[in-house]
């Protein structure tokens, strides 16, 4: 999953090549046209797009989960920092560890029960 900055079959095409098996969701310019071949996972949005709104090929594609993820990383530097503290990467890992489960474990207590009325 990508920024629409990535758009593109060369860099659709690189992470094909690195990785055969997985879907590329990146959401083409509103100006993209399809490839002459027409065949690809590029094209393939594109059509959707097209056909159904972009909109639509969000949730078809868990594009729109994105902002979560983007929410999350937000949060985390946020109250850890946009660094770590330890110096070498089995620390690094550690420090991570321990910053993620302190972040799971304040979102869980401050999140509200909602219901639907």
């Amino acid at each position: 999953m990508g920024d629409g900055a990535y758009d593109g079959e060369p860099v659709s095409q690189a992470v094909l090549n690195h990785q055969p098996n997985v879907q590329v969701v990146i959401p083409p310019h509103k100006t993209a046209l399809l490839s002459a071949a027409g065949d690809t996972q590029r094209d393939r949005h594109i059509q959707v797009i097209a056909q159904q709104g972009r909109l639509a090929w969000q949730r078809i594609t868990g594009y729109n989960l994105r902002n979560y993820a983007e929410l999350a990383m937000q949060r985390y530097k946020r109250i850890f920092g946009n660094t770590m503290k330890a110096r070498a990467l089995p620390q690094q890992n550690t420090e991570a560890w321990i910053s993620v489960s302190a972040l799971n474990r304040m979102t869980s207590l401050g999140m509200p029960v909602s219901v639907k009325v």
